[in-house]
């Protein structure tokens, strides 16, 4: 076990010296990914506005009417029926 862990070390540390000694391919391993990640950031919006929902008033209360009020007043949901 500690034999075969010694071997997948000595091939980790070979990778990362020839990784070290060829520049393009260090700067494409860690460039490509920070550029995506900026261009998802930008891409993903997570501002919530305007999901469609329904309401369905069986009690036709008045604090059932005070909280569609409520609801119907944000910019989050919007009610559809």
């Amino acid at each position: 076990m500690i034999k075969s862990l010694r071997r997948v070390g000595a091939i980790a540390q070979k990778e990362f010296t020839q990784l070290s000694r060829d520049r393009t391919t260090f700067a494409m391993i860690v460039m490509i990914p920070l550029i995506q990640l900026m261009l998802f950031g930008y891409a993903i919006n997570s501002d919530v506005r305007n999901i469609p929902i329904a309401i369905v008033d069986l009690s036709n209360s008045i604090a059932a009417r005070v909280i569609t009020e409520e609801v119907r007043v944000t910019q989050v949901i919007e009610i559809v029926a």
